[in-house]
C-alpha cells in the first residue's frame, strides 16, 4: 500500500479552535482549546487514515521573509500571550497522541510543510495537508498533494480554485504578487479585482511586464516592478528546504 503522510499546520488549527472556545477565563479557554484540538485532530486522523503524520509549528522570527521585507506580518493580530505560553502543552498533547512534531527557529510552518510535501511526493508518498491557509493552494500544481480544510470538511482542488478565483493554482503566486494580502504588500492601486483581470488577460506577471504600452492596472504593475517582484518572492512557498526529516521517523501507529 502506498504510504500516506498527513501534514498538520499547527497554529492554523490551534488558533481557529482557540478563537471558537467559550470559557469563563483565559486559562480555561486554552484548556478547552487543547481538548478540542486533540479531538479535532483525532477526527482528521480517522478520516485521512495516514501511515505517517507530522504536526508543524512556526519557528520564532525573524524568517527569510522578514529579511526581505521587515514589515512582513506586521499587521497581523498577535497571538494572545496566554495561548503562546501554553503552546508547549499543545505540543505535549500531540506527542501523547503518537504524532511527531516539528519546530525550528526562523522557519515558517508553510515552508516546512511545502518542502516536506514536495520531497515526499517525489518519493511516491501520498500527501494530505491539513490547513485553511490559502497559500498552500499553489502546491496543487504538484500531482497527488491533497489540501484539506478540516473545518469546512472539503478538499481544495484545481477545480475549486478555478471556481473561486477564476485562476489556475500555478497563477496564484503572481496574482498575490500584484493583489497583495495582509502579509504581502502587492502593487499599490491594483487590488484583487485588478490583479485577477490582469492574470486572466496576460496569464502571468512576466507577461504583464512584457506589455509594450501598458495601461491602467498593468501600468501600475510595470511602474512598481520591484515591489511586484518582491511580493512574488514573499508569496512563493519554499519547497526545497533541507530539514533532515525522514519519513520512517514519522510513522503513525493508530491506537
Amino acid at each position: 500500500m502506498r504510504p500516506h503522510l498527513l501534514l498538520i499546520d499547527a497554529l492554523n488549527l490551534i488558533r481557529r479552535i482557540h478563537a471558537a472556545v467559550k470559557a469563563p477565563d483565559d486559562s480555561s479557554q486554552v484548556d478547552g482549546a487543547i481538548s478540542s484540538t486533540v479531538s479535532s485532530l483525532s477526527r482528521a486522523l480517522h478520516d485521512s487514515q495516514p501511515s505517517h503524520a507530522l504536526v508543524v509549528f512556526d519557528g520564532s522570527p525573524p524568517t527569510w521573509r522578514h529579511e526581505l521585507y521587515p514589515d512582513y506580518k506586521s499587521q497581523r493580530k498577535p497571538m494572545p500571550d496566554v495561548l503562546y505560553n501554553r503552546l508547549g502543552d499543545f505540543n505535549h498533547a500531540f506527542l501523547q497522541m503518537g504524532i511527531k512534531t516539528f519546530r525550528r527557529s526562523g522557519l515558517e510552518a508553510d515552508d516546512v510543510i511545502a518542502s516536506i510535501a514536495c520531497k515526499a511526493m517525489e518519493a511516491g508518498v501520498a500527501v494530505t495537508i491539513l490547513s485553511t491557509d490559502r497559500s498552500f493552494q499553489q502546491l496543487l500544481t504538484v500531482p497527488g498533494i491533497r489540501l484539506r480544510d478540516h473545518f469546512q470538511k472539503l478538499d481544495h482542488t484545481t477545480e475549486t480554485v478555478c471556481q473561486q478565483m477564476g485562476l489556475k493554482p500555478e497563477q496564484l503566486v503572481d496574482y498575490w504578487a500584484m493583489a497583495g494580502n495582509g502579509d504581502i504588500p502587492g502593487v499599490h492601486g491594483v487590488g484583487n479585482k485588478g490583479a485577477a483581470k490582469l492574470m486572466q488577460e496576460s496569464g502571468s506577471l512576466e507577461h504583464v511586464f512584457q506589455q509594450q504600452e501598458p495601461k491602467g492596472a498593468a501600468a501600475k504593475v510595470c511602474d512598481q516592478k520591484d515591489q511586484a517582484l518582491l511580493s512574488q518572492r514573499l508569496a512563493a512557498l519554499a519547497t526545497t528546504l533541507e530539514l533532515g526529516v525522514r519519513l520512517k521517523d514519522l510513522r503513525y501507529v493508530r491506537e
